[in-house]
């Protein structure tokens, strides 16, 4: 059974491991004065990167990125060729942080490309290319708006920098994916060359479905404004409670008729399992002539109960409480709803691929007593994610079988862990013992609990709590630096 699970582990995370280099590649456009420009952005995940030992605690890593602005002809107008490396110190429990970069090229209207060639440092076979064609098409006397820049975080600066605009120091967020760490959207953009016998602009901002053009609820800002030369904006949505789907952030700037004068648009996607959903809301709910009108009635309290890892707080206290003294139709509004806030355009098939991992799970993490989604893994996985690399150690001397899952990006976050355990020896029921997620149990006597199998007891005084350095044992180097 062990030999079975291991192959079953290894077939799964195969594909997640490897050591290619996994960079992202944005850009857009700006106007200072009348000169256009571009700004290039580029985030490489640190964990796809190659270590090399420098001493036997400091390691470095780093990324030789090549930039090329090619003009219609295919002619290299400019370039830029560049080495970024940092360094780590395992003494220091350091991170391993993302590799972010941001450059600017002056360019004139026309059609251009821009190609990106990024190489690790550390391993001339790991690279990656970034080819895009684009547009610069600014005018020097008709209102215009810049692209819309999406932002990780910003604050007010007084310095001059790569990063700074209009007296903000803006960190761009290079992809475009919201996932459910995530609670707001930030961006910034500017608009250019006003009409200056125009006082009476309407500047609106809204959040719209990307299948309707629709605004996405209550995600709409209206406001008059006189505007300057250079009129920069920096505006946020809240969006815990925005659902799952694919939407689009779109600027609209009118006259005082109303009359559209400009827009742009940015396209981004959210996963969200946060947004609240009360027993008492299900009455509303129309379920007829959906995919749960036809689930087995013998089957709905199992399919509510697998839902627990994704489900939202609100949520969960329906599944934990209410789920089994629910009524077959209470069970079934309760289920298209939840379905259809993971994804209003196709619920049934956000629900058929959820219930295919969670079959994989069971597989994986099952007991004879609990199913896999029950599971401290199950739960984790069905939630995050697979981890992008997994560590065993099955037979680690002085220490409990144990597991290192290691995620490149989890939301906003970069390089998260677990680390799950198995106390009682026989069973497959790894147990989570510490993480670096917030949210998730934090333990930072975590190593003491791993080593307990042949360690003391921890003792009050002892600062290293009955953990004892053990002739083969890892555990913490892995966590720190998986």
């Amino acid at each position: 059974m062990n030999k079975l699970l291991s192959l079953l582990l290894v077939l799964l995370f195969c594909c997640t491991t490897t050591a290619q280099i996994s960079p992202v590649c944005s850009y857009k456009r700006f106007l200072a004065g009348n000169q256009p420009y571009l700004e290039v952005y580029t985030e490489v995940y640190a964990n796809s990167l190659q270590l090399n030992k420098i001493d036997s605690t400091t390691f470095s890593y780093g990324t030789q990125i090549t930039q090329l602005l090619k003009d219609q002809k295919n002619q290299i107008i400019d370039f830029k060729k560049f080495t970024i490396e940092e360094k780590i110190n395992t003494n220091e429990n350091s991170l391993l942080n993302n590799i972010l970069d941001l450059q600017r090229f002056k360019i004139n209207n026309g059609i251009y490309s821009i190609e990106l060639q990024i190489n690790d440092l550390n391993d001339s076979s790991s690279k990656e290319t970034f080819n895009q064609e684009f547009l610069i098409d600014f005018s020097s006397n008709e209102i215009e708006l810049s692209d819309i820049e999406l932002l990780d975080s910003y604050f007010k600066t007084s310095e001059t920098n790569t990063t700074t605009k209009s007296g903000f120091s803006l960190i761009p967020l290079v992809n475009n994916y919201y996932s459910p760490e995530f609670n707001k959207i930030a961006y910034y953009f500017e608009i250019y060359n006003p009409n200056s016998s125009e006082t009476d602009y309407v500047l609106t901002q809204s959040i719209r479905i990307q299948e309707t053009a629709e605004i996405a609820g209550q995600f709409n800002k209206l406001k008059k404004i006189n505007l300057k030369p250079t009129h920069p904006i920096i505006n946020s949505f809240n969006i815990n409670n925005l659902p799952t789907g694919n939407y689009y952030v779109l600027i609209q700037l009118r006259d005082h008729n109303n009359e559209l004068i400009v827009e742009k648009k940015v396209n981004f996607q959210r996963t969200n399992i946060k947004s609240p959903l009360a027993a008492n809301q299900l009455n509303a709910v129309n379920f007829s002539n959906t995919f749960c009108s036809q689930l087995p009635k013998d089957s709905l309290t199992e399919f509510i109960q697998c839902l627990a890892p994704i489900a939202s707080p609100f949520e969960l206290n329906i599944i934990d409480k209410k789920a089994t003294s629910m009524d077959d139709t209470a069970k079934r509004k309760f289920f298209y709803s939840f379905w259809y806030n993971q994804n209003n355009i196709e619920p049934q098939k956000a629900w058929e691929d959820y219930k295919i991992q969670v079959k994989r799970i069971d597989q994986l993490f099952g007991t004879k007593i609990r199913r896999g989604y029950q599971t401290d893994r199950g739960r984790v996985y069905l939630k995050y994610g697979a981890p992008n690399n997994l560590i065993d150690r099955p037979n680690e001397p002085s220490t409990y079988p144990y597991q290192i899952w290691h995620y490149y990006r989890l939301g906003r976050f970069n390089n998260k862990r677990f680390i799950f355990y198995l106390p009682d020896l026989v069973t497959n029921d790894y147990l989570i013992l510490h993480s670096d997620v917030p949210g998730e149990i934090r333990n930072d006597n975590w190593n003491a609990a791993l080593n307990s199998r042949n360690s003391t007891k921890s003792n009050l005084d002892d600062p290293n709590q009955g953990s004892r350095d053990h002739w083969g044992n890892n555990s913490s180097i892995l966590f720190n630096n998986p």
